[in-house]
């Protein structure tokens, strides 16, 4: 079975992680690309991606 959702991070346009629980994993990739773009996106059962740059 599916989850029905998903989280990516992402790392100038390329996924670098995608897993259910993004807490440490985000915090861990943000340290090591301090002048990189870093966004989080979660991805829906319908494969509908909802992403926010920071």
């Amino acid at each position: 079975m599916k989850p029905k959702y998903e989280y990516e991070i992402i790392v100038e346009n390329k996924v670098v992680w995608r897993g259910l629980n993004p807490e440490k994993a985000y915090e861990e990739i943000r340290k090591k690309n301090p002048r990189k773009k870093v966004g989080i996106a979660w991805r829906t059962k319908e494969d509908i991606l909802v992403c926010v740059v920071i």
